[in-house]
């Protein structure tokens, strides 16, 4: 049996071209290097370099081994890195969420089933997000609309309406609701990390200018010491958000109004089960 790393070391010098530039990328000597060589002929019982006037090259010979050496070089390393990523997926658990506030009130839920491991999230939408669920980057995935894929499964959520948040003595202030078309042309404050409606606000709003904040403590600031709207969301406003001279205003269009599900591959329908009941008791209990 042949050691990995006299087909890696053989790999390297197919790539490179010369002894020192290999030995160079490998971190070590050049005759070390040389003697692996010389080794790994030895073993196969075959010359696969070309010697002379003190360079070395490869022969047809070498040119087939160098090249089988890179793919079982592969394969090794593919072997590795699905064993840890496995190892990881018994330890941890991804999930991919279009939008912040529903994946913010799904984590109690998590931590009760899933306590003991790491629970890492990621705000992701579109074929991205599908895709992540059904290739296993995501364990769970928050979607904003179910997709016609027997491949996932799909248990209902929680429904989030968005709002505008202004002040007292905006031109809107008085109004029991608005449409997208009222707010275009304004200047709007927009925290940058919250997935979809980002690009639902963009969409929507193609005259208007947003100031795009990336900290949420800046967002906020801004939000209590200026004049500029901002949005907020029903789901927001329940949890006791108040702001001293600002008021909510819902905007009334189908597209400001989603209602979340979250998601596993079907064949994980069993695994998370308990999991999706909790969830189901969560929308029956609101």
């Amino acid at each position: 049996m042949i050691e990995i790393y006299l087909l890696e070391q053989l790999a390297a010098f197919a790539k490179c071209g010369t002894l020192s530039k290999a030995a160079e990328e490998l971190l070590i000597s050049q005759p070390a290097l040389s003697r692996s060589m010389k080794k790994l002929e030895d073993e196969l019982g075959v010359k696969l370099f070309v010697r002379e006037n003190k360079k070395i090259s490869l022969n047809e010979t070498g040119k087939l081994a160098a090249a089988l050496a890179q793919s079982q070089v592969n394969q090794n390393r593919e072997m590795i890195s699905r064993i840890i990523e496995f190892e990881r997926s018994l330890r941890s658990i991804h999930i991919g969420a279009c939008a912040p506030q529903p994946m913010a009130e799904l984590m109690p839920i998590l931590q009760d089933h899933f306590g003991d491991m790491t629970i890492s999230s990621e705000l992701v939408y579109g074929e991205k997000l599908i895709n992540g669920l059904k290739n296993g980057v995501y364990n769970l995935a928050v979607f904003r609309e179910t997709v016609n894929d027997k491949a996932l499964f799909f248990q209902r959520y929680i429904s989030e309406h968005l709002y505008i948040c202004v002040p007292e003595t905006h031109r809107l202030a008085d109004k029991d609701s608005v449409k997208f078309s009222d707010l275009n042309g304004e200047r709007f404050l927009l925290y940058q990390h919250i997935g979809f409606w980002k690009t639902v606000c963009e969409e929507y709003m193609k005259d208007t200018t947003f100031l795009i904040q990336p900290d949420r403590d800046t967002f906020a600031d801004l939000v209590g010491n200026t004049d500029y709207p901002a949005f907020a969301s029903d789901r927001i406003i329940a949890e006791d958000y108040r702001m001293e001279g600002r008021v909510f205003i819902p905007i009334d269009e189908e597209k400001a109004r989603y209602t979340f599900y979250i998601a596993c591959r079907t064949e994980d329908k069993k695994k998370y089960a308990a999991f999706f009941n909790s969830v189901r008791g969560e929308v029956i209990g609101k």
